[in-house]
């Protein structure tokens, strides 16, 4: 089953302790469930990013046992986040360089339909590079 949906994406951030950054975005997508039950939402974002608007293609996989969810971004931002039991290692491309990180997941839920489509992914994390937590994050993804 594939179906056009409308995906609203919120990244909460909080970085070196300074107040709560957050960045909201919406765009148009496609929700597909997979013959293995497995669900992929493929959409993009415009995300301004040093005084340019920079497009940003996404494809989230959601296995069927939800106990994880990926999130690859490609386009002028390049990252392959999986928000799991386990810490993940992830190479990180911006326009202004590479870095490699650790995803730590602190929480990771799902809210469904009746119909057992997904209507949010929400996932709490701790981006880190070494010993040092470059931020404590929250992402939110409604699926409408």
């Amino acid at each position: 089953m594939k179906k056009k949906v409308e995906i609203n994406v919120a990244g909460i951030h909080i970085r070196d302790g300074n107040e709560e950054e957050r960045i909201d975005t919406s765009s148009r997508g496609v929700y597909e469930v997979r013959a293995d039950g497995s669900v992929i939402i493929v959409y993009d974002e415009i995300q301004d990013m040093g005084g340019q608007r920079i497009k940003i293609s996404n494809t989230v996989t959601v296995p069927t046992d939800l106990k994880s969810v990926e999130v690859v971004r490609a386009g002028a931002m390049n990252s392959k986040m999986i928000f799991a039991s386990e810490e993940y290692s992830m190479d990180y491309k911006t326009p202004y360089g590479f870095m490699q990180m650790e995803v730590v997941t602190k929480s990771l839920d799902f809210k469904n339909e009746d119909s057992g489509i997904i209507r949010e992914i929400s996932a709490e994390y701790i981006i880190k590079s070494g010993n040092e937590v470059l931020s404590d994050s929250k992402m939110i993804i409604e699926i409408k």
